[in-house]
């Protein structure tokens, strides 16, 4: 295979498939009647998936397999379960049943992205295409929107623009109307899921060659212009991984390194989320104060608590896909909670969702299935392996599995050669 990353003839297919990433990437919030954008786009693909089922990668397949192992489990285990829909603003859609059948679909999409993923970077290989070329095309375009993003905020930071409650950017403190603070959020619902995008950008500079301290420069501001946490520790965990790694073979040096690291790492962290751990450590006390504070009694504090409950209650099979919020007021999962009439979300990330939704059997089959694809495809291939532990890293840190943006890890991971890198 070629491996010039300098080619003469435009790949305008190459530029559609960046097009559909940045969608795909970006715009998680934007909708449009109703759905979201990125996947009414990632949705049109299903039909590409069906169509090349054949030819599909099997991993690809099995994944395919256990989200309808899932939804089946689901709809058996329903019948059983009392559901709370005094929320407002319920939707049909958010229905009982329905919203199981909405967060399939989703995940539908995730893998027909992944798809799109794996074979556009199979196919541009073959074309002559270095791996390095295709990603550092990913990287760029995405370099493109960032600059958009900081001098929007820098703008409204420097009181060139005024700060609406708009899409890009929000007021993190709308009761103070005289002193506002500007946070950004891009496309996504608010800061820290978008930060912890780019946490995952930023952690896929280190999968290309040549000079690359420009995307990280501009990545790293939007994370901070984003006031995320979750992508702080993202890029804290990555270089601690790193630089584990770097030291592994010298067994000496590598526990004396741990043991200065370690504290830092924990100090950091704890830093990080030093709000969360109050919260934590004051919580029967403030459940009293803030019972009408849906900030507090809802959302991955107060999941904390929930979804230990749910878990002990439905161990094996979980409470369903989709089903947290129309559940969650169930008396036996509250305990000192109050319920609350507003739709819920845990927030705490993919492997804690599966193993509340869809319990210990879920949640060992999708571990099994990431170890199966880590034990072929990581031996052979640096950027597979980087892909995958990309991938659980955020996952860890509490992205949903519907996020497409995770997806691409597993497309890539797929697709990826034996090193060339």
């Amino acid at each position: 295979m070629i491996r010039s990353d300098r080619l003469i003839l435009p790949h305008v297919g190459l530029w559609l498939f960046l097009l559909y990433c940045i969608i795909s990437f970006h715009f998680t919030d934007l909708k449009l009647a109703g759905i979201k954008l990125n996947e009414f786009v990632a949705l049109l693909t299903i039909p590409f998936l069906l169509y090349t089922i054949r030819h599909v990668n099997k991993y690809l397949l099995y994944f395919l397999a256990l989200f309808v192992g899932f939804l089946l489990v689901t709809f058996a285990s329903n019948t059983g379960t009392q559901f709370y829909t005094d929320i407002n603003g319920l939707t049909l859609l958010k229905g009982p049943y329905l919203i199981s059948i909405a967060r399939f679909v989703e995940l539908m999409a995730c893998l027909a992205f992944a798809l799109i993923v794996y074979k556009a970077v199979r196919y541009y290989q073959n074309q002559g295409l270095s791996i390095n070329y295709i990603l550092r095309k990913v990287l760029t375009i995405n370099l493109y929107v960032s600059l958009v993003f900081l001098l929007i905020f820098l703008l409204v930071q420097s009181g060139v623009l005024p700060l609406p409650e708009s899409t890009i950017i929000y007021d993190t403190t709308p009761y103070a109307s005289n002193d506002p603070t500007p946070r950004l959020r891009g496309y996504y619902v608010e800061g820290g899921p978008l930060g912890l995008f780019y946490s995952s950008l930023y952690m896929l500079t280190f999968f290309v060659s040549g000079r690359k301290w420009v995307y990280r420069l501009v990545f790293l501001l939007v994370i901070i212009a984003a006031q995320s946490k979750a992508g702080m520790a993202g890029i804290l965990a990555w270089h601690f991984y790193l630089f584990y790694r770097q030291f592994r073979h010298a067994s000496w040096f590598r526990y004396v390194i741990l043991a200065m690291l370690i504290p830092v790492f924990y100090f950091v962290f704890t830093l990080l989320i030093s709000n969360y751990l109050v919260s934590i450590e004051n919580f029967e006390a403030l459940v009293e104060e803030r019972k009408g504070d849906y900030n507090f009694v809802m959302g991955r504090i107060a999941a904390l608590f929930i979804t230990p409950n749910m878990v002990m209650e439905n161990p094996l099979f979980g409470i369903g896909l989709g089903n947290y919020a129309l559940v969650r007021n169930d008396p036996a999962y509250l305990g000192i909670l109050p319920p609350v009439p507003e739709w819920d979300a845990p927030g705490l990330g993919v492997f804690v969702t599966i193993l509340v939704e869809n319990g210990l059997i879920g949640f060992m089959a999708f571990l099994a299935l990431l170890y199966a694809i880590y034990k072929n495809y990581a031996p052979d291939s640096i950027i597979a392996s980087r892909a995958l532990k990309v991938f659980i890293l955020i996952c860890l840190l509490g992205v949903q599995l519907h996020f497409l943006y995770i997806w691409f890890f597993i497309g890539l991971a797929l697709a990826a050669p034996a090193d060339e890198y």
